[in-house]
């Protein structure tokens, strides 16, 4: 279960998060808000890769900022940039010596990336980067998958890919969208984010 505990979160004057609680148990949820109401951020502070300034984010009882609860974590988002200068191969290869898994994957023939293998990463297009995101946040198999706006620049047939992966996904998953999404049903939590905090769960 993935929760939070009275966060505190600010950027300059800017408050994000202040005294914000919620406690995710179910396995399918999609977090849907405007841009800036912290959509994107809360999936930083799930994924351990930023640090709220109070309270603690945990997953199963422990603090996600442990280096082995991150290893249970796997995240698709604009905020993680992949290394540009690594080809798409070499990248798989990095990740998967990382986190000790094989660097195949069916997502990869799912999506097609193998034709790309040689190309860097900094020159694929929007959509072949998103696959990529996706593969890399995937392939080592975490509890916890983050996906932060998975549909952005994918075609017709990755997005029934992406939702197969989002039905059939053996962990827990979390997905912030500013649109609703295929994989939206009743077995779906839905929390909407506003600017003064949760307004529907």
């Amino acid at each position: 279960m993935l929760e939070f505990d009275q966060i505190a979160l600010h950027y300059d004057a800017r408050v994000i998060f202040e005294q914000f609680s919620l406690a995710i148990p179910q396995p399918r949820v999609v977090i849907s808000g405007a841009n800036g109401t912290g959509k994107t951020t809360l999936l930083m502070l799930a994924a351990g890769l930023i640090a709220p300034q109070a309270g603690q984010v945990t997953f199963n009882g422990e603090s996600v900022l442990s280096s082995q609860v991150k290893k249970q974590i796997g995240i698709s988002a604009t905020k993680v940039a992949l290394p540009g200068f690594l080809s798409v191969k070499a990248l798989l290869e990095f990740h998967a010596g990382q986190f000790g898994c094989s660097a195949e994957h069916a997502l990869i023939d799912d999506f097609k990336l193998k034709q790309y293998f040689a190309t860097k990463v900094a020159d694929l297009s929007l959509g072949n980067y998103k696959k990529l995101s996706l593969v890399t946040a995937v392939m080592h198999q975490p509890q916890l998958l983050l996906l932060d706006e998975p549909t952005n620049g994918l075609d017709e047939q990755s997005l029934l890919v992406l939702n197969s992966l989002i039905s059939d996904y053996p962990g827990q998953v979390v997905i912030a969208s500013h649109q609703s999404m295929a994989a939206d049903s009743a077995d779906v939590r839905h929390i909407a984010l506003k600017r003064e905090g949760v307004t529907h769960t």
